[in-house]
């Protein structure tokens, strides 16, 4: 595997492991038989690097990348990424002209923003892909599905917009199986009307990594995954029997070694005292950096395949670690805050159950001050 070292004199840096990457596409499609692939790529891809995750995955067949907002949209139009894209959030009236510019699919749930589409069209001289969105019991965005078949009735007797998607987003798979067959009987329901009034929906979609892992909506053309091609699964699943591998790891050089006392206080508020003398090591990440003041005594990092604990305060720029019993560690050492050493591992679910969060948002909290390497595969 080639290694593309970013240059930085950060001392902090991730790993993005793109073999793993290809691997857990793979895996997915194999749960999902002739689905195809929106790769959702949004949050700089979930904290991996969009630019560089989404190439991979083009490379290796998606029908389409996933976004959230137009400037991550055209962050990959202007790196060379031309095939299709869906806008997974809404739009305001002032990005219509945008969006028929980057030549991004929109999801669409009301009238208003089908006027600016049409206008944009026009104007553009081309129509406009839309993807049509249903509220089926998330209760964030989408139209009520009474009132579906209506707004499909306009968009298909439209010149500037064409209906390429009918889409949907559950909100409890795996923890609500019955709210999540209400979710896709609604769908279906407003599928049958569609079909009913001779329009046709277009790529069905459903299905995010949650939902291939429970293997809801089975029924559709296409599958959302997000998490899954990153090796990470929801809480209630797991990622390793699923065939899922970790793609990201966090690692460190440290930036000075030292001894204390018994009793010397360490760090911002000197929220901790060492209980004995003690081996000290400052890492150059902080909350500066997307590593959280949460961890304040809580969390820890490896080295020399051993767990050494963090110690009082997480800086901006930096934190402690307890290295007392670690056998000579050294400005050499490589400290890995998440991912493997050895046969020892700390995973971002470990690191979110630290900070009472969800493992997705460990990742996509790391900030674009820590340089990515990309090995290629």
């Amino acid at each position: 595997m080639m290694t593309t070292v970013v240059a930085s004199p950060h001392r902090a840096w991730i790993d993005i492991n793109h073999s793993a990457l290809v691997a857990n596409l793979a895996a997915l499609r194999r749960m999902t038989g002739p689905a195809q692939v929106i790769a959702v790529v949004k949050a700089n891809a979930y904290g991996h690097g969009a630019v560089e995750v989404a190439r991979t995955l083009v490379d290796h067949g998606v029908e389409r990348l996933g976004v959230a907002t137009l400037s991550e949209a055209m962050e990959l139009r202007s790196s060379g990424l031309a095939g299709p894209m869906v806008l997974l959030w809404g739009i305001g009236a002032g990005d219509a002209e945008a969006v028929a510019a980057t030549r991004v699919e929109p999801i669409v749930d009301n009238a208003a923003e089908l006027g600016w589409l049409e206008s944009a069209g026009a104007a553009a001289g081309r129509r406009i892909a839309v993807h049509l969105k249903v509220d089926t019991g998330l209760g964030r965005q989408g139209i009520d599905p009474a009132g579906a078949v209506e707004l499909a009735t306009r968009i298909a007797a439209s010149r500037q917009l064409a209906l390429v998607g009918t889409m949907t987003h559950l909100a409890a798979v795996g923890e609500d199986e019955a709210h999540t067959d209400l979710q896709l009987q609604r769908l279906v329901g407003v599928l049958d009307g569609l079909r009913s009034s001779g329009i046709d929906p277009g790529l069905v979609h459903v299905a995010a990594t949650g939902a291939i892992l429970a293997g809801a909506g089975g029924f559709a053309d296409a599958v959302r995954p997000g998490l899954g091609l990153y090796g990470l699964a929801p809480s209630w699943a797991d990622a390793r029997e699923a065939g899922l591998t970790p793609v990201l790891s966090l690692r460190t050089l440290p930036l000075r070694i030292f001894e204390v006392a018994a009793g010397t206080p360490i760090g911002y508020g000197l929220r901790w005292q060492a209980p004995r003398a003690a081996r000290l090591a400052t890492l150059p990440i902080g909350y500066g950096d997307g590593w959280p003041r949460v961890h304040l005594n809580n969390g820890v990092a490896l080295v020399h395949g051993q767990r050494a604990p963090m110690v009082g305060a997480i800086s901006m720029d930096g934190l402690v670690v307890d290295v007392s019993d670690v056998e000579s560690p050294n400005l050499d050492d490589e400290f890995v805050l998440i991912g493997r050493q050895g046969n020892k591992e700390i995973t971002a679910d470990e690191v979110a159950e630290q900070r009472r969060t969800i493992n997705y948002e460990v990742t996509t909290m790391l900030r674009q001050r820590l340089p990515r390497r990309h090995g290629q595969p």
